[in-house]
């Protein structure tokens, strides 16, 4: 008989480090549980769930992958189907307990750290430089509050970890670079699933195209052949999915803050942001947590100052240079890092304006890609003292993250962060007259439409919601006046047309409610209370034919 082959000692066993691993789960749980506890709706949490028939069962499951995102409210170019089947979940076992929610969100991004730490711990084997350092500020970094502690920011995890998964998976095949045909098999299933699952969950889960080929490195050429590959039949999956589901393959937001600016205004921006995100990663202290309208972030404030965009564009190009540089002569971990970090900024810079300006939840993926880098520069920085002055920073970062989760317990406290730094920011004080409104504080709602006027009387979102207001107290005369203020300064504000139907079938003026009626399903096909307006004025007109 035999003996089995002698197993090399200093090759990490299947579970070597889940020790560490749980520890550092247990880091990111006590950084972002609180932000569960007593946690309910922030910013754009309901809109999203309360009338999504995808989300509260209204449809099949399935209909996730055959509309957008925002389907319900209005096209917003956003193809997230496992998003939206999260919502799904989540409204099926916790209801209206907005806890639940922003529980999922904490686990979600818990399996996010175990995954990131299981890859690290396989990849660095028993070598002292475990990047641990990058792994814990990773996993309590404050500046993710914006995807870990408010619900609408999960896609940020759900375009991580599906690809971590598959990284995974691939550096535990080993590191021969002989093998059957059937591991380069595995290697391309592994890219297809993980970039196409990940780029179902939020369009950044494309940047997966470059890590995962990276990560099969190891095993020469022909793995990372198989598992690019792979890649790229799953995100040309993706995008048929996308384009049979939205009539264009194209990733794009309709109603984009620069959609009409030009290329070169629009990298301006770009650059402007990139020394933006440094500053968070580095600093996350002292910024509002929308940046919406911000006039940072302007084009005319580019063209007053355009030295600043330059530098940053000037900067994102130098330092992707030296770490491309670098990776190809040194063939570090470290330097492998930072090129996809930087990689992962491409789609934040302006280039195709495809939604927000910026956000802080823009930097989940590049401060996940980003884990190597900072250990190295953690211990290059401070030497022997890495492990004392890391432990002073995570503490730090847990403490701000405790704070900064607070600020998505609800709509309220979002809009009242925001308002601390701009306070005269519009789309603000439209959402604080909501808070007050969903907790049956009429007046101030109203004070905070009137305000919101006040600041920019073309803002239409507040005239509607003013209007609505009046029309449920009864009013239907001075509601007309409001919606029709409401339609002529939003002309594509599916609920302004709404809510005008609605206000003229209150008059019994049921031919120009239909017309309203059909502009609210023409700008938002999914929107099914102006389904149901547009049946009741056809009923009233006695046109009985459409009624069904």
């Amino acid at each position: 008989m035999t003996a089995p082959p002698a197993r090399d000692p200093s090759a990490p066993r299947a579970w070597d480090g889940i020790g560490q691993a749980l520890v550092l789960v247990a880091l990111s749980l006590l950084a972002w549980l609180p932000s569960a506890v007593g946690g309910g709706f922030s910013f754009d949490d309901r809109e999203a769930i309360e009338g999504n028939p995808v989300v509260e069962g209204g449809l099949p499951w399935t209909a996730a992958f055959q509309q957008d995102y925002w389907e319900h409210r209005g096209a917003a170019g956003h193809f997230r189907p496992l998003a939206s089947l999260s919502l799904r979940f989540d409204r099926a076992a916790w209801g209206e307990q907005g806890a639940g929610f922003h529980a999922t969100n904490v686990i979600l991004h818990a399996l996010v750290v175990f995954a990131a730490a299981m890859l690290a711990r396989r990849w660095f084997g028993r070598e002292r430089s475990w990047p641990w350092v990058g792994l814990a500020l990773f996993a309590v970094h404050p500046v993710l509050a914006d995807s870990v502690a408010w619900i609408s920011g999960r896609s940020s995890m759900l375009a991580a970890l599906p690809g971590l998964c598959a990284a995974l998976c691939i550096a535990r095949s080993g590191s021969s670079e002989s093998a059957p045909r059937g591991k380069w098999l595995g290697l391309f299933a592994l890219g297809f699933l993980g970039t196409g699952l990940a780029s179902l969950g939020k369009e950044d889960g494309l940047l997966w195209i470059f890590a995962l080929p990276c990560l099969a490195a190891r095993r020469g050429r022909s793995a990372v052949v198989a598992t690019a590959m792979g890649c790229v039949c799953g995100a040309l999956a993706m995008f048929a999915l996308r384009g049979e589901a939205l009539g264009s393959i194209g990733i794009n937001a309709p109603n984009a803050p620069l959609a009409a600016a030009a290329i070169e205004d629009r990298l301006l921006v770009g650059g402007r942001v990139f020394l933006e995100a440094l500053r968070l990663a580095v600093w996350p202290a002292s910024y509002a947590p929308s940046y919406s309208g911000d006039p940072v972030f302007s084009v005319a404030a580019m063209r007053a100052a355009p030295w600043l965009g330059i530098l940053g564009l000037v900067a994102w190009v130098a330092m992707l240079g030296v770490a491309i540089v670098s990776a190809r002569r040194s063939r570090g971990i470290a330097s492998v890092s930072a090129c996809l970090a930087l990689i992962a900024w491409i789609p934040f810079l302006g280039i195709v304006p495809a939604g927000e300006i910026f956000a802080p939840r823009f930097l989940y993926l590049p401060l996940l890609f980003a884990i190597p880098l900072v250990h190295a520069g953690a211990v290059l920085a401070f030497g022997r003292r890495a492990t004392l002055v890391a432990g002073l920073a995570v503490l730090l970062a847990l403490a701000a993250a405790w704070s900064r989760g607070r600020v998505y317990s609800s709509r309220g406290a979002f809009r009242h962060a925001v308002l601390t730094q701009r306070p005269d920011d519009v789309p603000s004080w439209n959402d604080l007259g909501l808070f007050h409104e969903e907790n049956g504080d009429l007046a101030r709602a109203r004070e905070s439409w009137l305000h919101a006027t006040t600041l920019d009387p073309h803002y239409s979102r507040a005239w509607s919601n003013l209007g609505r207001v009046e029309l449920g107290l009864g009013h239907p005369e001075a509601a007309l006046a409001l919606l029709e203020r409401a339609v002529q300064e939003g002309p594509k504000n599916a609920i302004a047309h709404l809510n005008l139907g609605s206000a003229r079938m209150a008059v019994r003026d049921w031919v120009r409610a239909e017309e309203n009626y059909r502009a609210a399903i023409r700008l938002a096909p999914g929107l099914a209370p102006a389904r149901e307006g547009l049946a009741r004025s056809l009923k009233a007109q006695g046109r009985e034919e459409g009624v069904r």
